[in-house]
Formats: structure tokens, C-alpha cells, sequence
């Protein structure tokens, strides 16, 4: 009977030493996976990094505060370059979904086989690479440091991880600022304080036309307000002197707190274009901003009162 309880004793001892290793062992195991940033970086530092897909790809680069697209200059929305940061730095560690390199290309996120490739750069040195693979579910994607050979799930899209420019670049960038002067086909406003009014000094003067009528100020301001909220579509490779000639083609002067513009507007068929003159690229336009804005007369901007059966 001794001999029984001693056996059971022993029994019950190792039990408890095997429980206790089992758990110390996942402990220790979910320790090694606790959730960790991606790429431990010093983010502030970041002057410059690269966005690739199967096609090409795209270069940003940050002067002193303002990102721009390096190849083509062209500034970069803010929100824009915060949005795809901070969606890097939310990238976290956890448990991978694969471990072995060889799993590497099954995901696609090699070197060579990849869906997007993202670089990142403080003082022209390279200071990490993510790889993003193939999608596993909605608004997800495999992800991979060139430094690990762990892959983990990331809740973030590639779609989100855009290596197109039109994405990047900012749409107001010749919108216009505080407008004190519109000159456009055969009319031209001056603003004063608040309020606008033909320019009596311009071309309707020297064409004779001295009565030049009430300024519609609801159609001033509409005016106004088109080239301070002008918003462009895409760079486009349309050229003034190309084979594709515009069929339509104006220009408006605007004078803003920031200097004096010249736009060009132009037409091919059912495309739509405009330029600024501080640029040499034109840009494509939503037809609706263009056929309001080639639809501007001076006739048009008079003041007309409503008819007695409106009243």
C-alpha cells in the first residue's frame, strides 16, 4: 500500500513538472509572437521610397517638408503620403503564415515575383524593403521584410499600395488661389473687396462698348469659384502642336494673391485639356468644368432679370 501511494505520488509530481513545462514552452513561444512593427524604423528619418509593380514603377522624394514625385516633379498630396505611411507603420509582426523560404514564392513575394514592392530610404541609404504578395481575403495581403523569411497577413489592400502616379499627385495643383482678376474671351473682371465687377479699363472700352451692363455676382462668383477648385484628372501626353491638333482652344488670365496664370483649355473630339503656364504638362479635365468655363461671355455674365411670370 506505501509502494501504491509512493508510485502515485511520483506520478502526480512528473504531471505537474510535464503541465508546468508545456505551459512555460507556450509561454514562451507566445512571447516570440507578440505583435511587433513590421519594419522598426526611425519614420521621421524617411526622406524618400519607392512603390513597384509588375509594370513600373513610382519615386517619391520629401524637400524639406513637401513630397514630390521626383521623375516628373510634380508635388504629392499630403494626406496622401501620411495615408501610405501610416498604413506601413500599422504593419505588425504576430504569427506568420509561413516561415520557410521556400514558401516565398508559392506567396509571391520574392524578389522577382511580387504584386507590390515597396522600398524606403533615409539620406539616400536604403533602410527597408516590404514585399506584398498574393491576397488572402479582403482588404488583405501577404507581406514580407527582405530581412525575414517570415510571411504574415496584413490587413491592408496592394490596392492601397498604388504604384500609379495618378494616385499620388496632387489635383489642385493649378488651382488657383485668391482671385482679384479673371480675363478671359472678351470680358474681364476686377474684384474689389467683395465684390465683382466688369474691368472698365479692358478690351470692351476699346471695342466701343462703354455700357457694359450689371455684373451677375452669382455668376462672378462661380467663375471664382471654378478655378479655385480646379481639379485635374491625370497628366496627360497631349501636346498643342501634335498631329492630334485641339479642335477648340481659349485661354483665361488670372491674377491670384500668388501671381498672374494663363490657362490654356483645349478639345480633341470628347477629350478635354488644360494648362497652366508655370507648367509644361496638360493635364486632363472633366468636361463639365471645361464646357462651363468655355461657355463664359460677357453677355452671358450680365445681370438679367427674371421674367414677371418667375416672380
Amino acid at each position: 500500500m506505501k509502494k501504491l501511494k509512493f508510485w502515485l505520488k511520483i506520478s502526480l509530481l512528473l504531471q505537474l513538472v510535464i503541465s508546468l513545462a508545456i505551459l512555460w514552452g507556450s509561454h514562451l513561444e507566445s512571447s516570440s509572437h507578440k505583435p511587433a512593427q513590421l519594419l522598426s524604423l526611425n519614420w521621421t528619418s524617411i526622406d524618400k521610397f519607392t512603390v513597384e509593380d509588375k509594370i513600373g514603377g513610382i519615386t517619391l522624394v520629401r524637400t524639406g517638408k513637401s513630397w514630390s514625385l521626383s521623375n516628373q516633379q510634380l508635388p504629392v498630396s499630403t494626406s496622401a503620403i501620411n495615408k501610405f505611411l501610416n498604413n506601413l507603420i500599422s504593419l505588425k509582426t504576430g504569427w506568420p503564415i509561413a516561415t520557410l523560404s521556400s514558401s516565398h514564392e508559392r506567396f509571391k513575394v520574392t524578389e522577382s515575383q511580387f504584386v507590390r514592392r515597396v522600398e524606403l530610404f533615409a539620406n539616400n541609404v536604403s533602410v527597408g524593403k516590404l514585399l506584398f504578395g498574393s491576397s488572402i481575403g479582403l482588404r488583405q495581403s501577404n507581406v514580407r521584410s527582405i530581412s525575414d523569411n517570415n510571411i504574415y497577413n496584413a490587413k491592408l489592400d496592394t490596392l492601397d499600395v498604388s504604384a500609379n502616379i495618378e494616385d499620388w499627385f496632387d489635383k489642385s495643383l493649378i488651382a488657383a488661389g485668391d482671385i482679384n482678376k479673371i480675363e478671359g474671351k472678351k470680358y474681364s473682371l476686377t474684384r474689389i473687396g467683395a465684390t465683382w465687377e466688369f474691368d472698365r479699363s479692358g478690351p470692351s472700352i476699346l471695342m466701343g462698348q462703354r455700357s457694359l451692363g450689371i455684373l451677375d455676382q452669382n455668376k462672378a462668383a462661380e467663375l471664382d469659384n471654378i478655378f479655385t477648385t480646379l481639379k485635374i484628372l491625370k497628366i496627360s501626353s497631349y501636346k498643342p502642336n501634335s498631329k492630334s491638333a485641339a479642335s477648340e482652344n481659349f485661354q483665361v488670365k488670372i491674377d491670384d494673391d500668388k501671381g498672374s496664370w494663363t490657362y490654356t483649355f483645349a478639345k480633341t473630339g470628347t477629350k478635354f485639356y488644360v494648362n497652366r503656364n508655370d507648367r509644361e504638362e496638360y493635364f486632363t479635365l472633366d468636361q463639365g468644368i471645361y464646357e462651363k468655363v468655355s461657355s463664359v461671355t460677357q453677355s452671358a455674365l450680365i445681370y438679367k432679370k427674371p421674367a414677371k411670370d418667375q416672380l
